[in-house]
């Protein structure tokens, strides 16, 4: 009796893991990564050579610069917005450039997988 407990149990968690598929909504292009970086230096380095409002100034600039040397180098990510089932909407940021709208997807922590349907 407890191996057709553990059986069903079993078999009950890998197929509401199969059931499951998030569709992607919308893909963009993304560089934040390069403007935050780049931001975040600007800003110590502008502060140290011109306070406050050097700091300011650093910082804009160095967030532009950033996003354009993250391009520069070929490392723009690609944000996906997801749906899930239940309707709930979330993002993630990933280098994995295939994946286009309305296509079913599993997603495993920071890794998305199409699914053939």
């Amino acid at each position: 009796m407890k191996n057709l407990v553990a059986l069903v149990t079993c078999a009950t968690l890998l197929v509401s893991s199969l059931a499951v598929a998030d569709e992607v909504v919308s893909a963009h292009e993304d560089r934040v990564v390069g403007g935050g970086f780049g931001g975040l230096s600007g800003f110590m380095l502008g502060a140290a050579a011109g306070g406050p409002i050097g700091a300011l100034i650093g910082g804009g600039l160095g967030y532009l610069a950033g996003q354009g040397v993250q391009a520069a180098a070929g490392l723009e990510q690609t944000l996906y917005v997801i749906e899930k089932d239940d309707g709930s909407r979330s993002r993630l940021r990933t280098s994995n450039n295939g994946l286009l709208a309305g296509q079913q997807v599993q997603r495993e922590g920071g890794d998305l997988t199409a699914l053939n349907r």
